[in-house]
């Protein structure tokens, strides 16, 4: 664990030990009285990245990791299920108190309205008619989060779409990667099998905004862009679908053991 995680560890555990009655905004507001400096790092790696994404170190992504990793943790209270193997809600939040906490630390709400993977996770589906039909949203249960031009945490929607596009048994419950907890769905991220320790230096997925398009997991070693067949067993396209969703939505495929996490993908607008 690297010193910088220090004030996100000690808030992520103490979200865990559920000593409030009614609502988590009390302690969220006394910490980010006592640590004015996290919001100043935040800006400053949002203006240090925006013209060049790779002046980071492994620390810098380690450090976003540790925050959303309590960005996770306050996401809980809006699933529903035991995918995590218990019956703990997550500490008590509203959508307005978690926007509100996230946009102190800098982070910007993004409203966009008409569904792509960048910005939208699917939470459940209503399976249309028409199979042709293109996924709409019908509801945000939680807002997007970006950071500049990088995204940190996509909304969570329900929606409508067709067969071709979206499969309502598969984007409901195919196994999201790049996530470190859920209630509603499996999960996994890099940081599973380590120690209590190790497992924090975990760095974070970052997708970034183009001005004609999108770039998914940009720290990937191998890009989809050059590639076509089959990679690591699987068709390309299905890879990217995986890459662009963090989870399957249409295609039907034994999730329970992919390796996603070395691949890029740029798509362009």
């Amino acid at each position: 664990m690297y010193g910088v995680q220090a004030p996100w560890v000690e808030l992520f555990r103490t979200l865990h030990q559920d000593e409030w009655s009614d609502s988590c905004d009390d302690v969220l507001e006394r910490w980010l009285e006592r640590h004015p400096a996290e919001r100043r790092w935040l800006d400053e790696f949002k203006h240090r990245t925006n013209n060049d994404w790779f002046v980071v170190s492994n620390e810098d992504l380690c450090r976003l990791y540790a925050i959303y990793r309590v960005t996770s943790t306050l996401l809980l209270c809006f699933q529903t299920g035991r995918a995590d193997g218990m019956d703990w809600p997550g500490p008590a939040m509203t959508v307005d108190g978690f926007r509100s906490f996230h946009e102190q630390l800098g982070f910007q709400a993004a409203n966009v309205t008409d569904y792509h993977p960048f910005f939208h996770e699917i939470l459940s589906v209503t399976q249309s008619p028409d199979d042709e039909s293109s996924i709409r949203i019908d509801e945000y249960v939680w807002p997007c989060l970006m950071l500049g031009d990088m995204m940190f945490c996509r909304a969570g929607c329900v929606v409508t779409g067709g067969a071709s596009h979206v499969v309502k048994d598969i984007a409901e419950s195919s196994k999201l990667y790049w996530t470190y907890r859920r209630k509603d769905r499996p999960y996994a991220d890099e940081s599973f099998g380590w120690g209590n320790k190790s497992q924090w230096r975990t760095p974070l997925r970052r997708d970034y905004r183009l001005a004609n398009g999108f770039d998914f997991n940009i720290d990937g070693d191998t890009s989809l862009n050059e590639s076509d067949g089959m990679i690591d067993d699987l068709p390309v396209e299905t890879m990217i679908e995986l890459i662009r969703n963090r989870c399957l939505i249409k295609t039907q495929l034994d999730d329970s053991d992919l390796c996603p996490y070395g691949f890029r993908y740029t798509e362009q607008v």
